[in-house]
């Protein structure tokens, strides 16, 4: 089998066919920076431009079997394609439909192929590498990745990663400037900016690497290591990241067959980078080690499915160590290092895999989405002291709650368009009600398609599991509540559902549970603090503050009563608003005195509120409270 038809029989021509079928199609250049370059290397000695370079494509400009045999053709000039292509999705699968990875980069190859036509028109790679050699001694030399990881060390390595959309999010922070982000990652200790110049899916650009190149260059942190993160399939595009000040490029194994990864690698290091080689899947993995990676990014994200799992870095290292490959972060005889790429967003992500030898972490989408990056960077604590002392800060038995806002739950929502609608404005949290007196009640089939939508979105199959203590090292209440937090927010980073429940039979809720596939219960009912360890899923359990309806004042043993009550059942605490005399709580849409609650998190309890929460007064509640979640219904109802 050669390259050509190792997937698929396919008869259209790449190289005459495709550019044919949209010359006409062109829309612009692959980006402004390439434009920039092409008119300053290819001006006469009058300064004239003699720029011709052809247009490039929209995305969707290309057919099906034009972009089988784009990614068919990287295997044309191997030896043995069947060896080289082993690992490549769907190979030798004749029905097989390419995934979405595999649509961008022969998206990419087709943009180039006609980029490149006519080599007259546009800088050749020596071209590039002068540019490169040029722009190095007005801004400096390129840094070595494995070195800038290393010397963090024990620190964990951040790249912080600008994109301003995805594939499987859609837009994330399209009206952020590239330099403006990477500045204010920089300053807060980040060791490499990641650079998304992919225009198509995520809006990027070589501008935009050079503008972070430049924007981070006298950074008073030091300067980050930048990295163009793209589709790269050919030598072409490696020379064009060192000319817009790049020191390093991602090279994704799932697309590149063994001997054009080889060739990929050994060129980076012939212009002096060190390449970060993307694995998922083990097979992956030998080719990536076959081909002479040094610094292997291990993407938690299946790229075919968006499927996540935060343990395949693990997985990955382990194999690693299995084969006596030594690359512990701060071990002098390292030889390899290994980073985790993808869905960390807390301290307790960089810290389970600081336990695993990881020596840097990826994040972007959500410093993107923070509305402070630098106190987001912060949080991650970085540094393995830092976070010994967030734990201790965290909470305990006579410690203040004092980390603010991390939750937010929206809850009563019945169909899929609205759970929707939650994640996207980032709810961690999505209510889904079963109590039949509430006008939100839902169906078995309304919610599992609820639970449905907030799966695919968080980009997982099955119910999230939140990590609990073992049933021998259960602390008391308090400690108990403070790890559930931490560990709920970890969980949290991609949505769960929370059924909802009043005074309804455990088989009930536990047949609710398994039917819909809930990742969480929330007991609103009298059934007490013990039943929170029946249902089976974590289960928030809501305490009453029971309100006088004309003063809006609460008991005054509201918080010892609290406290009194406490055990290691329920994962959390959500305090509601209950009118005194009334036979039911919640769901008033009164506030109660917030002064219980930061009452309750002096004493180191952490907390949700709910009750009365609007668009007008959740910010107040936020900064004056600082609750560790939130919980709202009808405040935001169209």
């Amino acid at each position: 089998t050669t390259g050509s038809d190792a997937f698929a029989t396919i008869s259209t021509s790449t190289s005459t066919s495709a550019s044919n079928h949209h010359s006409s199609a062109f829309l612009s250049r692959r980006t402004t920076a390439l434009n920039t370059a092409t008119t300053t290397t290819n001006s006469d000695s009058t300064g004239s431009s003699t720029n011709n370079m052809p247009k490039i494509a929209t995305k969707d400009c290309y057919t099906p079997d034009q972009l089988k045999a784009a990614l068919h053709s990287l295997l044309d000039d191997s030896d043995d394609p069947a060896f080289d292509g082993r690992h490549m999705y769907g190979y030798g699968d004749a029905t097989h439909e390419l995934s979405m990875l595999q649509t961008i980069t022969a998206t990419v190859f087709l943009d180039y192929q006609t980029y490149m036509k006519d080599p007259s028109t546009i800088p050749s790679k020596d071209d590039l590498l002068a540019q490169a050699t040029a722009f190095a001694k007005d801004h400096g030399p390129m840094l070595d990745l494995s070195q800038v990881i290393s010397d963090q060390a024990p620190r964990m390595a951040l790249a912080a990663e600008f994109k301003r959309a995805s594939p499987s999010k859609g837009n994330i922070a399209t009206h952020l400037k590239a330099g403006d982000q990477a500045a204010l990652y920089a300053q807060a200790g980040a060791n490499v900016i990641s650079v998304l110049t992919e225009p198509h899916w995520f809006l990027g650009s070589l501008d935009d690497l050079k503008e972070v190149r430049l924007a981070t260059n006298d950074s008073a942190a030091g300067r980050p290591a930048v990295l163009r993160k793209e589709f790269i399939v050919n030598e072409y595009m490696i020379a064009e990241a060192a000319a817009f000040g790049a020191d390093t490029v991602l090279l994704i194994v799932a697309v590149l067959p063994q001997h054009l990864l080889k060739r990929l690698i050994d060129y980076c290091r012939l212009i002096g980078m060190e390449a970060l080689v993307e694995v998922h899947a083990d097979d992956e993995l030998e080719v990536a080690l076959a081909a002479g990676a040094k610094v292997i990014g291990v993407n938690n994200r299946n790229l075919h499915t968006f499927q996540m799992d935060l343990g395949n870095t693990q997985h990955v290292a382990q194999l690693l160590s299995d084969q006596n490959k030594v690359f512990a972060h701060g071990d002098v005889d390292a030889t390899y290092t290994v980073c985790a790429l993808s869905g960390m967003s807390t301290s307790m992500d960089v810290d389970r895999y600081r336990q695993a030898g990881v020596g840097m972490v990826l994040i972007g989408e959500s410093l993107m989405r923070a509305t402070d990056p630098q106190q987001a960077i912060r949080d991650l604590c970085l540094d393995p002291s830092d976070f010994e002392s967030q734990q201790l800060a965290g909470g305990g038995a006579g410690g203040a709650y004092t980390r603010g806002t991390q939750m937010v739950k929206v809850c009563g929502i019945t169909n899929a368009d609205d759970a929707l609608v939650a994640c996207q404005a980032g709810a961690n949290l999505i209510g889904v009600i079963f109590a039949p007196k509430s006008k939100r009640c839902v169906s078995v089939e309304q919610a599992q398609a609820v639970v449905e939508t907030v799966r695919s979105f968080g980009e997982r199959r099955s119910v999230m599991s939140v990590m609990e203590a073992p049933a021998n090292q259960q602390p008391l209440p308090l400690p108990h509540m403070v790890s559930m937090a931490q560990r709920l927010e970890d969980a949290g980073r991609r949505p769960m559902v929370v059924g909802v429940f009043q005074n309804q039979d455990p088989e009930f809720i536990q047949q609710m549970v398994q039917e819909c596939g809930l990742d969480m219960v929330q007991l609103h009912g009298k059934e007490g603090m013990e039943a929170c360890s029946t249902p089976g899923v974590p289960t928030i359990r809501v305490v009453d503050i029971e309100t006088d309806a004309a003063t809006g004042k609460a008991s005054s043993t509201a918080v010892e009563d609290l406290l009194q009550q406490l055990t290691s059942d329920p994962a959390a605490i959500l305090l509601d608003t209950s009118i005194k005399g009334s036979t039911e709580g919640g769901g008033t849409g009164v506030t109660f005195d917030w002064s219980i609650a930061e009452k309750i998190q002096n004493a180191g309890l952490p907390v949700l509120i709910a009750g009365g929460l609007t668009p007008e007064n959740v910010q107040d509640a936020v900064t004056s409270v600082r609750p560790w979640g939130v919980d709202v219904s009808s405040g935001v109802e169209a």
